[in-house]
């Protein structure tokens, strides 16, 4: 079973303006994919399409294999688990108990099941303890947690990301994407942030308005052309393997992590 299948998806705002053109896109389910792309690409247009919240100008939405249409959008959207990239679009009970229950509370859970989510979320997100606090009297990296828990208590198979960790701190960012690495669902996350991208997932989808590049973060750091076209960034880690490579005139995959790249200069070292 697919988690998500879009074919020739564009959607057009009121004004005329085109988000995104004649998308094709097949998610596996238990897949972590990113989509990445310059402000106004159409990640986060996108992602509101396979959540159910916007509805395609023109092309087909399949969400578990049931085409999604208005009549049934609604039991469509209790597959997928939304992060706003603003968390105060998402959290707006008096606690943070109050916050993270909604959704099950909604789903007409019993009590128990309730608290037994709501607990068990708390915890996966790292705010125990949390429970009585007044969610806008919290930092954002800790409102960014709440919300993640919010989405974990209703345990919907499908998670849609925009922009998990923008602007947050180091601290904050670090313990977020540890969260996120943790999940077993499939996810789909927006970003401008390439290694955001490639520590979180294993497939690179580059938007500008239309897909110009769908596969494995090793084949994108190679595609010059498309990074360039898309305005993204290596992380500074592969701009400095790019850089060395070129002035060594060593041949070798660029390294998507820290020990990859030791591994790679100590070669060198030793048959020195």
């Amino acid at each position: 079973m697919d988690a998500l299948n879009l074919t020739e998806v564009s959607y057009a705002y009121p004004d005329g303006i085109r988000a995104i053109e004649k998308i094709d896109l097949r998610v596996r389910t238990g897949e972590r994919v990113a989509l990445v792309g310059p402000n106004g690409a159409g990640k986060s247009t996108l992602l509101k399409i396979m959540a159910a919240l916007l509805f395609p100008t023109d092309g087909s939405v399949e969400i578990m294999d049931e085409e999604l249409t208005k009549k049934n959008a609604e039991r469509l959207r209790r597959h997928i688990g939304f992060l706003f990239q603003d968390p105060d679009d998402q959290i707006f009970m008096p606690t943070v108990w109050d916050d993270v229950a909604f959704g099950p509370i909604n789903m007409q859970l019993g009590a128990d099941e309730v608290e037994v989510r709501v607990r068990d979320a708390m915890r996966m997100a790292g705010i125990e303890g949390y429970e009585q606090r007044v969610p806008h009297h919290l930092s954002f990296g800790e409102k960014k947690r709440v919300a993640i828990a919010g989405v974990l208590a209703m345990k919907a198979p499908i998670l849609l990301l925009d922009e998990p960790t923008a602007n947050l701190d180091p601290q904050g960012r670090r313990k977020l994407m540890k969260i996120l690495d943790s999940l077993s669902e499939t996810v789909v996350l927006a970003t401008h942030d390439l290694s955001v991208a490639f520590e979180l997932t294993d497939r690179v989808i580059v938007l500008k308005k239309k897909k110009i590049f769908d596969g494995s973060p090793r084949d994108l750091v190679e595609q010059a052309d498309v990074l360039t076209e898309a305005s993204l960034e290596l992380p500074s880690l592969l701009r400095m393997m790019t850089e060395y490579r070129e002035k060594s005139g060593r041949r070798f995959a660029l390294p998507l992590t820290v020990e990859e790249a030791i591994k790679i200069v100590l070669e060198k070292e030793s048959r020195r």
